[in-house]
């Protein structure tokens, strides 16, 4: 096992579980990215984790969309090798399972030790590493390719999933049909935008403490109640006509309503009721109408025969032209209520996908990791498994802190500040920022004041801000020649810290500036423009304040402060 007595090296051993770390925060970041991002990212954290040639990855094409292709460059080849790259892997084609093999280098001579990882979608979807060194794939090399591969895998299926919930939810929202959800007591849970105009009612809210039987009309209730709603919870579904009222004018109108239960996809347990319900108020119109010209042709039989057979022979090619209609709305009625139940069934899975990525990710990546250390390291080898596996653990408790705390924060529950190293809570946050594509190339510089060393904080979420300035101080910088990042402290009083991340990018422009904090206004293309809104927030909740301001070097400088640690002890010892 010649991976293993690798790994006998202290300095070696720390590097792989500083990778293994690395990889297991990219999935974080990934969130808001899409594919193409998605590539770009791991491929520049792998390039440098494997000391590789070049990093090669094609991802899957969608539907009618291009294949994407992504491949980044090692520091012993000219990024402008890109093209050749991607040429001579496809010339001859690289195999696309997990093997490796010996091409020649298509940009210098010699050959180059290859070795992919599939990416799990199938086709061409496919990692490829690349390196001139005889020893090259490690097993450990390997163990990252693989691990990023599988992150991938999940992070794509998330975009995958995520993307088709945004479709199904657009076809709930613009439907023209009543479409609602309730919990299985009957109280109301959503209705789309087209339902609650059609009972009168403005926004949601509204129905929220609403039992379904108010929506309808008194006569009808029994029935709902005593016939209807058993007929869903025991067979799955019931469709019918039932009345509705209307919440602002008391009018009365019919539906044709489908009723179906929601069961949860892997215990069968009804979850839900939802409805998918189509507004009958035309069609009871024409129904009268047609009733009154029945009537109208009969009054005149009486009078004069012969008009009414002329009258009679029209509304029968009418009649028969509206049995033609009613069976076209009626195919397109059973179209509709499929698809609505998808877009609910869509909604609720993509729900529970989105709830359960990330820590399956985490736990996925630890137990990959560890079985194969298992199957590999020998009996006095335990400890050092123990020690990665309590890594692995330290960073899932880390992931549950950080979503524990924002939702804490989000509620307006009270922070949990203590006592916190200044320094200490800046450097790890420097590590994490730095971890991933666009840091490469990056000087970071650290200046801090002697007196100011603790401070009362949150240290997730603190950390949350300083990851969220120095990230966007990375962003500004893109394509500088002079990348230069530097966090300082300064000791305000005895009482205050300030604290000061500066970048050296082209700084802000005016418009944008006087409006930075307010939401949804963003220098970047694809930006939500909340992020600096939550990291006042965030600032403010501690009793500090964010500011930004020109930086004099060119760039821009966001300043907040906190309260200082010290400080705070000594008067709650006075």
């Amino acid at each position: 096992m010649p991976w293993v007595e690798a790994l006998d090296d202290v300095a070696s051993l720390r590097r792989c579980v500083r990778d293994l770390v690395a990889l297991s925060t990219l999935p974080a970041i990934w969130k808001d990215y899409g594919p193409q991002q998605i590539a770009d990212s791991v491929a520049a954290a792998l390039v440098s984790m494997l000391d590789a040639d070049f990093i090669h990855i094609t991802l899957p094409s969608r539907r009618d969309e291009a294949t994407i292709e992504v491949t980044h460059v090692g520091k012993k080849i000219a990024p402008a090798s890109a093209g050749a790259i991607r040429t001579a892997l496809r010339k001859p084609r690289i195999g696309r399972s997990e093997q490796t093999a010996i091409m020649a280098n298509p940009v210098g001579g010699g050959h180059l030790r290859i070795a992919t990882a599939p990416i799990g979608f199938g086709g061409d979807a496919v990692f490829v590493a690349a390196s001139s060194r005889p020893d090259f794939p490690t097993e450990v090399q390997r163990l990252l390719l693989g691990i990023g591969a599988n992150d991938t895998t999940v992070a794509l299926q998330r975009w995958n999933t995520e993307a088709e919930e945004r479709r199904f939810v657009s076809l709930v929202e613009r439907s023209s049909d009543f479409v609602g959800v309730a919990s299985l007591d009957g109280v109301t849970q959503f209705i789309n935008p087209a339902g609650l105009k059609l009972v009168g009612l403005s926004a949601i809210e509204d129905v929220s403490r609403l039992h379904i039987l108010d929506f309808l009309i008194p006569e009808h209730r029994a029935r709902a109640h005593e016939e209807c709603w058993p007929i869903v919870m025991r067979t799955g579904r019931w469709n019918g006509e039932l009345g509705f009222r209307h919440f602002k004018t008391g009018a009365t109108m019919f539906f044709l309503v489908d009723w179906f239960r929601i069961d949860h996809p892997r215990t069968g347990k009804p979850m839900n009721i939802a409805t998918v319900s189509r507004d009958l108020t035309e069609q009871k119109r024409s129904e009268f109408e047609l009733r009154h010209l029945n009537e109208t042709l009969e009054h005149r039989v009486s009078e004069r025969t012969a008009e009414l057979a002329e009258a009679n022979e029209k509304l029968m090619m009418e009649m028969a032209e509206r049995g033609r209609a009613d069976e076209r709305l009626q195919e397109m009625q059973r179209e509709l209520f499929h698809a609505a139940r998808l877009s609910t069934a869509g909604q609720m899975a993509a729900a529970l996908a989105h709830e359960l990525n990330q820590p399956l990710t985490a736990v996925a990546n630890s137990v990959h990791a560890a079985r194969l250390l298992l199957t590999k390291v020998e009996h006095e080898k335990t400890p050092v498994l123990r020690e990665i596996l309590d890594e692995a653990s330290q960073q899932a408790v880390r992931g549950g802190e950080i979503i524990r705390r924002l939702r804490n924060f989000v509620t307006r529950g009270e922070a949990a500040k203590r006592i916190e190293n200044l320094s200490t809570l800046i450097e790890e946050a420097s590590a994490l920022t730095l971890t991933g594509a666009g840091a490469h190339g990056v000087q970071v510089h650290f200046r801090f004041d002697p007196n100011a060393t603790k401070v009362l904080a949150d240290r997730i979420q603190v950390q949350q801000v300083l990851i969220n300035l120095m990230r966007n101080g990375l962003e500004a910088m893109a394509g500088m020649r002079r990348r230069e990042l530097e966090v300082t402290t300064a000791f305000v009083d005895t009482e205050t810290i300030e604290i000061a991340v500066s970048d050296r990018g082209p700084g802000l422009p005016g418009e944008i500036a006087e409006r930075l904090f307010e939401p949804f206004v963003s220098t970047k293309r694809d930006g939500m423009g909340l992020g600096l809104l939550i990291c006042r927030s965030i600032v403010e909740a501690h009793g500090g304040r964010l500011w930004t301001e020109p930086n004099p070097g060119g760039g821009t400088i966001f300043r907040f402060t906190l309260k200082s640690g010290p400080a705070i002890e000594e008067r709650h010892v006075g």
